[in-house]
């Protein structure tokens, strides 16, 4: 049977086949958002490349025991065997059905003072819950990560900064409506929300800490980080299980900065979506109040394409052009097996 598009995201698509009715397949797109509303212009491979990241993430935070991912196939052969087409390699995984929690979870390790996000600390030395020094320095790293849970804003408006309590509640709603809770669960319905919301947040700070290490040691900062958590269940236990979904530590869902030109006291050279978004606030004095997007100069676009493809080889030592002749070479092998 053929995919079916069952939802459209910002920067993906999700679809279902009734052949595999416990999988979803998703499908990163080269489109890109600023503050949630989508523009019409494109960064070149840009799903590729955030393919190739996140996958790589996702593996080394399993192995670390960080946390597991639902991801069961990106491989050419295995997609072709699912019945994949051409047109998806390297931007497809294939996934277990998860139920998604509806929080962004986000760790950040430094201030940034250009972020609105932060305005909560210039008034109150007080991120949501997190009581900070006063008169902290842009850029500077804190002494410890701080966990800024959000939720989606209404259609074409930003996400909503939210304390960790409150975040508890969104948990009780979504066990509500997602889980088949026993009736000593309802009994201690709010306990049990907060042990998931804490396991989510200890979670987030871990998985944050673990990517911060690795990346450094290549030259890079990872400033902040928005990660997004679901359940699935257990096929032994029949129990729900914490999952990262969607992608990670991506230049779409992190500060990226670099170590060599980081500096206390001032903006950082962005190396991330945030190129962009720089862009249409200084240069086209755009903001999503304006909500149709401008359209961009096609050199920010191969710039910030060229920064995204640049932090696939610092990363993990992998070259774009590399990447796309083995995606190419290993669907035509793939093929051949098949026939065969």
């Amino acid at each position: 049977m053929p995919l079916k598009l069952i939802r459209e995201e910002e920067t993906s698509n999700i679809y279902s086949n009734s052949d595999f009715p416990h999988l979803r397949f998703i499908e990163r797109t080269d489109k890109f958002s600023i503050d949630d509303i989508i523009f019409s212009d494109e960064i070149p491979l840009k799903g590729v490349v955030l393919n190739q990241l996140s996958n790589n993430w996702m593996n080394l935070l399993e192995k670390a025991g960080v946390v597991q991912s639902t991801i069961i196939a990106s491989d050419s052969s295995s997609l072709m065997k699912f019945g994949i087409d051409e047109k998806f390699s390297g931007r497809m995984v294939v996934v277990k059905e998860f139920d998604p929690i509806p929080l962004e979870c986000i760790v950040r390790g430094y201030y940034v003072e250009e972020s609105e996000s932060w305005n909560a600390y210039r008034e109150h030395n007080n991120m949501y819950g997190n009581v900070l020094p006063k008169d902290l320095k842009d850029s500077q790293m804190l002494l410890r990560p701080i966990y800024t849970p959000s939720i989606k804003g209404k259609a074409n408006q930003p996400d909503i900064n939210i304390s960790f309590a409150d975040s508890i509640d969104v948990i009780k709603k979504y066990l509500i409506e997602n889980v088949d809770l026993d009736k000593e669960q309802k009994k201690c319905l709010y306990a049990l929300a907060f042990s998931v919301a804490t396991a989510i947040r200890d979670t987030s700070i871990k998985a944050y800490k673990y990517a911060h290490s690795y990346a450094i040691q290549r030259g890079i900062i990872i400033a902040d980080a928005k990660l997004e958590f679901g359940t699935v269940s257990d096929v032994y236990s029949g129990k729900r299980k914490l999952v990262i979904i969607s992608e990670a530590f991506t230049p779409d869902t992190c500060r990226f900065w670099n170590v060599k030109s980081y500096q206390v006291g001032r903006p950082q050279p962005s190396l991330d979506k945030h190129i962009i978004k720089r862009y249409v606030r200084s240069n086209l004095k755009w903001n999503n109040s304006l909500k149709k997007p401008p359209v961009l100069p096609q050199d920010i676009l191969e710039e910030t394409a060229n920064v995204y493809w640049n932090m696939l080889e610092r990363l993990f030592d992998r070259n774009i052009i590399e990447v796309t002749s083995e995606l190419a070479w290993d669907w035509n092998f793939a093929q051949q097996d098949i026939l065969i």
